[in-house]
């Protein structure tokens, strides 16, 4: 019997740090490895699973196969952090004797114990650190501690026996970065929770009846998030003639208060606040909760290693207008409208052209509904065990 550890005591659903899109993948991956093990007996036999989570995960998860242990870990504390890592994450897998590691932020331990997988999600330290646009957003004690974790990343690229990402665009930027061996580096794409799946696709006439176009915008407040550029989009649809056709949803967490203290105050500069609406943070909230109220979803990122909204949007039949980063190139395909940083008048005239013509929605939307059913957690949590497999087999 091998014992796997998948660490998620960094995950705390709904608090800065590692939230969001990274707590959507966390739950979902026990999920999705609990319920490979029930269909396979052979697996359960053979295979140990220990999840560790934060005391602060409040996530009921009922879990048949998959052991569940909590620990008291303080992630927003960079001390607290480095003494679980380096420390006490150590001495639990001594103890117990673990055969393999799977931590889902990109930070491994000092004292290698056993070998390790870790997922790599983007480089946002990097781009933060790098871009004065963003590292403005940073205090010196997170500057310190974006410092930190940077060089963690890259050493865990370095030490890893197996990275994990989600996307080729992903993989390619690791390898223009550091010198690897490709195939150390396995494309896993993230994928949608299934459950909340609708399949019925709206008729050409149901977008004929769409009085006012509701644009969701589904991003915790980080600066790379493109927040400033929806804004800024929403008040060239106003100049233009479109304002009685819009209204923009943002819901996230204000992680950053400085970056979102700008929003509102460019909200109030750009004279718009009757266009623009606020939702927080709700754990009790279903994907069929957030997306159903939207008419289409808009995520103008500046930097992404996935982009997990646009899939779930899709998958609720929402048309997506995204920014044209390569990752969403290649996880959209033809099924998105892209829009550049700085739309033009032009771009914003044929937009609202694709926004009113029915059909074009309608088949926007078939195409979008297609593409997400190519990401299912199944598919992805087989193809995580299949790297859990390999890396054990290689260390024999």
């Amino acid at each position: 019997m091998k014992t796997i550890c998948l660490d998620l005591t960094n995950i705390i659903p709904g608090v800065g740090g590692v939230g969001g899109g990274i707590a959507t993948y966390g739950k979902s991956l026990v999920i999705g490895l609990d319920e490979l093990l029930s269909e396979n007996l052979a697996l359960s036999g053979q295979y140990d699973i220990l999840v560790l989570f934060n005391q602060r995960n409040n996530q009921d998860l009922q879990l048949k196969n998959i052991t569940p242990l909590f620990f008291k870990v303080n992630n927003q504390n960079i001390i607290h952090r480095m003494i679980w890592l380096h420390l006490r994450l150590p001495n639990f897998l001594k103890k117990l004797k673990v055969d393999l590691l799977h931590r889902v932020v990109s930070e491994l331990p000092f004292i290698k114990v056993c070998p390790s997988i870790v997922t790599i999600h983007d480089f946002m330290f990097d781009f933060y650190l790098k871009d004065s646009n963003f590292s403005k957003y940073l205090k010196l004690k997170e500057v310190i501690k974006f410092h930190i974790l940077n060089k963690l990343l890259y050493r865990s690229l370095v030490i890893g026996d197996s990275l994990l990402v989600a996307s080729s665009a992903l993989k390619n930027e690791i390898l223009r970065k550091v010198s690897l061996e490709p195939d150390t580096i396995k494309v896993v794409p993230l994928a949608y929770e299934n459950i909340s799946i609708k399949s019925n696709i709206p008729e050409s006439d149901d977008f004929q009846n769409i009085v006012k176009i509701k644009f969701g915008i589904v991003a915790a407040f980080h600066p790379h998030k493109g927040h400033l550029h929806v804004l800024e989009l929403a008040k060239k649809m106003i100049d233009l003639g479109y304002g009685d056709q819009i209204h923009f949803y943002f819901r996230g967490s204000p992680i950053y208060k400085n970056y979102y203290s700008e929003v509102q105050e460019l909200i109030r500069a750009l004279d718009i606040e009757d266009h623009v609406s606020f939702e927080q943070y709700d754990p009790k909230s279903t994907l069929n909760d957030i997306y159903k109220k939207y008419t289409a979803t808009i995520l103008l990122s500046d930097c992404e290693g996935f982009g997990l909204p646009v899939i779930e949007a899709q998958a609720f039949q929402k048309p997506v207008i995204c920014s044209d980063l390569p990752v969403f190139r290649e996880i959209l395909g033809d099924s998105a409208i892209f829009l550049s940083k700085a739309s033009s008048d032009a771009e914003v005239h044929i937009l609202f052209e694709k926004l009113n013509d029915k059909f074009f929605l309608k088949d926007l939307v078939e195409k979008g509904n297609k593409n997400a059913r190519r990401f299912s957690w199944k598919n992805t949590c087989e193809k995580v065990f299949s790297c859990y497999s390999s890396v054990l087999e290689s260390k024999r």
